[in-house]
C-alpha cells in the first residue's frame, strides 16, 4: 500500500471543524476567513448535535452584506471570492452511543432543514438525561460496597443539578472516589504494558467511565440517541454518515475489533485522517475503508482554542488525493445546491457588484 503521507495532497480540505454553533470559539464567518487564510478550499462546519453554525453564518453574512451595500469603500468581490473559493459543505457531529459507550458520528452533504428536524427527533428518543443515568450508575457502584465513598457527596451534586440546572455528577464522584487511598487500586489501568493510575478527571472518563472492562463503567445508552437511529437520521437528511475519530475511542474499547460491526449499521465512511491517528492506525482504518468499499474523511477538529489541553488547529491534517477521498471533490462541485444560505448572499453580493459597475458606466 502507498505511503499516503507523501502522496500529493491536492484536496486542501478540512472536514472537521467547530464554531460557536457548539463548543468552538470562532464565529462562522471567522471560520471561513481562517480557512481561506490556511489555503483550504473544501471545508465543513461540524458542530455538535447542531446546524446552528449555518444559522449563525446567515447572521454574519447579513451584517457583512449590509455593510458593503451601505459603504462603497468595501469591495464586494473580496467576499465573493471567499464564498466561491472556500467551498463549505454541510456538516454536523452527532453524539450517540455504541454498546453504551459515548461516540460520535459525522454527517455530511445533508439538507440543512431536514437535518434540523432529525436532530430534534433524535432528542425525543432519549429516555433519560445524562446526569440521571450517571447518578443511577454511580449509585449502583457505591451500593456494591467495593469502594470507600461518602454517598452524601454524590447526592448533593445530583440535587444541585436537578434544582439549578448546572453542574454535574462525574466531577464530584471522581473527587470523592480519588480522595480515599483505599480506592487507588481500582483506578489503575494498563497502557503499553505499563500500570498507571487515572488521577485526573479526563483519565477517569477515558480509562474507566466509558470503558466496558472497568468497575466504574456506566452504560450511557438511555441518555443518548441510539447508534442506528443516529446513522438513520443522517441518511434521512440525504447525507453521508462517517465514524468520527475512531482513535479517540481506543482508551474505551478496541475499535479495530468492533469496526466491522460498527460499519454494518450503515456507515458510509470513516474519519481516517485525524491529529491523533498515527500512520499505522490510519493504515488499518484505510484498509477497512477499502475492504468495505467506503469513503474516507479527515479533519483537524479545529475549535480555534485548546480542547482538553490540546490545540487541534486547522491545517494540522493533510488529506491525500486518493480514490477514497474523491467524494469531497465531487461534493464541492455542487456545494451551493444544499446550502441556500451561501447561495442567497453570494447572489446578493454579485448583484451589488453589478449595480456599482453599471453606475460607473453612466
Amino acid at each position: 500500500m502507498e505511503k499516503f503521507e507523501i502522496t500529493p495532497i491536492g484536496l486542501k480540505a478540512d472536514m472537521h471543524n467547530h464554531t460557536k454553533g457548539s463548543d468552538g470559539k470562532q464565529r462562522s464567518l471567522r471560520f471561513l476567513l481562517r480557512a481561506a487564510g490556511k489555503g483550504k478550499n473544501i471545508v465543513a462546519m461540524t458542530d455538535h448535535d447542531s446546524i446552528k453554525g449555518f444559522e449563525n453564518l446567515e447572521n454574519d453574512l447579513y451584517t457583512v452584506v449590509e455593510t458593503i451595500r451601505a459603504d462603497k469603500s468595501y469591495d464586494p468581490q473580496k467576499m465573493i471570492d471567499i464564498l466561491e473559493q472556500v467551498k463549505l459543505l454541510t456538516g454536523t457531529e452527532l453524539i450517540t452511543t455504541y454498546n453504551g459507550i459515548v461516540i460520535e458520528v459525522l454527517g455530511y452533504n445533508f439538507d440543512i432543514g431536514k437535518m434540523k428536524e432529525e436532530i430534534q427527533r433524535l432528542k425525543t428518543t432519549v429516555q433519560k438525561k445524562s446526569y440521571e443515568t450517571l447518578y443511577e450508575g454511580f449509585s449502583k457502584i457505591i451500593e456494591k460496597g467495593d469502594i470507600v465513598f461518602d454517598r452524601e457527596k454524590l447526592d448533593e451534586a445530583y440535587e444541585k443539578i436537578k434544582v439549578e440546572g448546572k453542574g454535574g455528577v462525574v466531577g464530584p464522584f471522581f473527587q470523592e472516589l480519588s480522595s480515599h487511598e483505599e480506592n487507588k487500586e481500582l483506578l489503575k489501568y494498563e497502557e503499553n504494558g505499563e500500570e498507571k493510575i487515572a488521577d485526573t478527571l479526563k483519565l477517569f472518563i477515558n480509562k474507566h467511565l466509558y470503558n466496558m472492562k472497568s468497575p466504574f463503567f456506566v452504560n450511557m445508552e438511555k441518555s443518548r440517541p441510539k447508534y442506528q437511529d443516529t446513522i438513520d437520521a443522517i441518511h434521512n437528511s440525504g447525507g453521508k454518515a462517517i465514524l468520527a475519530h475512531p482513535g479517540r475511542y481506543m482508551d474505551k474499547f478496541n475499535v479495530l475489533e468492533y469496526i466491522d460491526n460498527m460499519i454494518s449499521y450503515g456507515l458510509d465512511g470513516i474519519e481516517v485522517f485525524y491529529p491523533d491517528h498515527d500512520y499505522e492506525f490510519r493504515k488499518k482504518l484505510l484498509e477497512k475503508v477499502r475492504e468495505h468499499k467506503l469513503i474516507a474523511s479527515g479533519g483537524s477538529d479545529d475549535h480555534h482554542t485548546k480542547k482538553e489541553g490540546t490545540q487541534y488547529e486547522m491545517g494540522r491534517v493533510d488529506i491525500p488525493d486518493i480514490p477514497e477521498t474523491q467524494w469531497m471533490k465531487e461534493s464541492s462541485k455542487n456545494y451551493l445546491d444544499k446550502n441556500n444560505i451561501l447561495n442567497k448572499y453570494l447572489e446578493e453580493l454579485k448583484s451589488i457588484k453589478q449595480e456599482r459597475e453599471k453606475g460607473e458606466e453612466r
